[in-house]
């Protein structure tokens, strides 16, 4: 059974979002930002267009630390 790291890659390369090469012994891989961006496309036009606000919300922005926290 492959690592599971080994099956994500293998299927994100089936799906076209990854590219593999080899160099000697290790196999390097690359997104293809081009299949990637088509595929966020479709999902937002395909899953979001009529209420893109409530489907996809912007990201949170972290919170910031608490200042004045005393030192132990």
């Amino acid at each position: 059974m492959p690592s599971s790291l080994t099956f994500h890659l293998q299927n994100l390369q089936r799906a076209g979002l990854i590219a593999q090469r080899r160099e000697s012994r290790q196999l390097i891989y690359s997104a293809d930002f081009t299949a990637m961006n088509a595929l966020v496309g479709y999902l937002t036009e395909n899953c979001c267009a009529e209420s893109a606000a409530e489907c996809c919300p912007p990201a949170r922005q972290p919170k910031a630390a608490k200042r004045g926290a005393k030192a132990a």
